[in-house]
């Protein structure tokens, strides 16, 4: 199992350990998802002033409204975090500075960006993967058939044409992050057999 994969399986056993404590195990309610930020998420809450922030985070995410969040509902907050630690990442980086022990989630989180960073070329602060660069990433960090089938680095035309929404030539972090997310959902599902929609065909990169 290669790093990438490691990560999507630490989604879902972060995932299930919170949605277990009712023994529910497919949905989050509000007090276990403010458990799993304040215990996974440890930097990302001191850094927040804001009393309501678990009630607007479970409001944004709650796309059917049932007071819930199932796994497909939680990965935006994934995608989104993962974004604003890039930018940090870079900060640090920049400073030559590194990263304090962090919770499991944190650690994900920063995980997916130095996959990121340690495949795209820098050259002139652009932080983007060309055709080249992707085909290594998928060849390199996706191991899994199941997987595979999802993305194919031997039609690297068409794992482009996926990921490319903003038909640069280039997969910025944005997209690259949707694509981890939304792999981690089909993972999720094999894993499990429930928490969502099937993935069906490549459906990896199809969001907007």
């Amino acid at each position: 199992m290669t790093d990438l994969e490691k990560n999507m399986e630490s989604l879902i056993v972060i995932f299930h350990r919170y949605a277990n404590e009712d023994n529910d195990g497919k949905t989050l309610s509000k007090k276990e998802l403010k458990k799993l930020i304040e215990n996974e998420l440890p930097t990302f809450m001191k850094a927040q002033k804001n009393p309501n922030l678990v009630d607007n985070i479970m409001k944004d995410l709650d796309q059917n409204k049932d007071a819930k969040l199932d796994f497909e509902e939680f990965i935006p907050l994934v995608v989104g975090l993962s974004m604003a630690c890039e930018k940090c990442y870079a900060l640090h980086e920049k400073k030559g500075k590194k990263f304090s022990a962090m919770a499991r989630l944190d650690q994900v989180i920063t995980n997916i960006v130095e996959i990121f960073l340690e495949y795209a070329d820098d050259e002139g602060k652009k932080r983007q993967l060309n055709k080249e660069e992707l085909k290594k990433v998928l060849e390199q960090e996706i191991k899994s058939p199941e997987l595979k089938c999802h993305i194919n680095a031997d039609d690297i035309e068409e794992a482009m044409g996926m990921l490319d929404k903003n038909h640069d030539g280039e997969v910025n972090f944005r997209e690259f992050c949707r694509c981890v997310c939304d792999l981690a959902k089909c993972y999720y599902h094999k894993k499990t057999g429930k928490g969502g929609k099937k993935c069906k065909g490549k459906e990896c990169g199809q969001e907007d």
